[in-house]
């Protein structure tokens, strides 16, 4: 299942601010939820874990949109949140002015080598990808589009820290912003 949304319905100027978010596997660490508060929208590109961890995000941002993971299906979701899992797609696309960004969990891409390349090929149209399942933060502006992963923001394989990024669009111009929380 994919979906198309516009989130040019979300805002009215020239700007927006996108947390970007993965890996979750239930929990979302406390200082990635700081950062990633009052973001126009949150993209989760899957193993979110259950319901609760989308709430979580839902308090810090009126648009949280969600992928599944390779994690996300009813046998590892609590019976209570399958109606939530049912309603979560394989992949989004999101459109704001003329850009357009796809989300995946890249869990079906295994070899490290080609999974940019990979990702490239099956979302050509995209200026961004994002993916996760990997737990390791990448930045790809190698050619486009470019292939972002925003690491693990939970406590499962962190490798130092839970991560986020914050993308920012403005002046027709993207930057990305990593974060990583201090490891406790």
């Amino acid at each position: 299942m994919n979906k198309q949304i516009n989130l040019n319905e979300l805002t009215k100027a020239s700007s927006l601010k996108i947390g970007v978010i993965s890996d979750t596997h239930n929990y979302v660490d406390e200082e990635v939820l700081e950062t990633l508060t009052g973001c126009d929208a949150i993209l989760h590109a899957g193993d979110i874990g259950d319901e609760n961890v989308i709430n979580s995000l839902k308090k810090c941002s009126d648009h949280v949109f969600c992928v599944r993971g390779n994690n996300d299906v009813e046998e590892k979701w609590p019976q209570t949140d399958i109606q939530a899992l049912e309603l979560i797609p394989d992949n989004i696309e999101l459109e704001f002015n003329d850009q357009k960004i796809a989300v995946t969990h890249g869990h079906q891409f295994y070899k490290v080598e080609v999974r940019h390349d990979k990702l490239r090929a099956q979302f050509p149209d995209a200026d961004i990808i994002v993916y996760g399942h990997s737990h390791i933060i990448v930045c790809d502006q190698e050619e486009k589009p470019w292939v972002i992963n925003p690491g693990a923001g939970g406590k499962t394989r962190t490798k130092g820290g839970a991560t986020c990024m914050i993308l920012s669009y403005q002046n027709k111009q993207w930057e990305f912003e990593n974060f990583r929380a201090q490891q406790s």
